[in-house]
């Protein structure tokens, strides 16, 4: 999982995201990279206006299943996220890209609520620096498949 938030106070649209992993492994003293797409739950939203958390179900397909949290550490992954989305108030295509290594994995952690309404409850706060907060949380020690559907 990560999450995302537009930067400046707008409302974006068609919002799509796409996510690879590439995983480094030595292969007859020689390094070679493998690619695998990673699907999301929902890659493509048509407005955003506060935060999108993305999600990877680990399922039997998933290249991180069967791996433990050492396994993680020890491997030489990346993974590159690209978003594409539309800002209305400027009338432009934005698009961002970021990657992850291996070492800003988090393993057992839950995202905080970052928006919370107004006393009024009449607005809705989006708190932009917390887009990085999370709480621990008890996971197994190995990734294990879980079944579609």
């Amino acid at each position: 999982m990560f999450r995302l938030v537009s930067f400046k106070n707008n409302t974006l649209t068609e919002v799509e995201v796409k996510v690879t992993m590439a995983i480094t492994t030595e292969e007859n003293g020689k390094l070679t990279d493998q690619f695998f797409n990673l699907p999301l739950q929902l890659a493509k939203i048509d407005g955003m206006a506060l935060s999108w958390t993305l999600v990877h179900p680990i399922t039997e397909d998933s290249p991180f299943v069967g791996m433990s949290k050492e396994d993680i550490r020890n491997t030489d992954i990346e993974i590159m996220v690209f978003v594409k989305a539309f800002d209305n108030v400027f009338s432009n295509t934005v698009v961002s890209r970021t990657s992850y290594i291996s070492s800003e994995i988090v393993w057992g952690a839950k995202f905080k609520m970052m928006y919370e309404p107004t006393d009024d409850k009449k607005k809705t706060v989006l708190h932009i620096n917390q887009l990085n907060e999370f709480d621990s949380v008890e996971i197994p020690a190995t990734i294990p498949a879980i079944a579609n559907g």
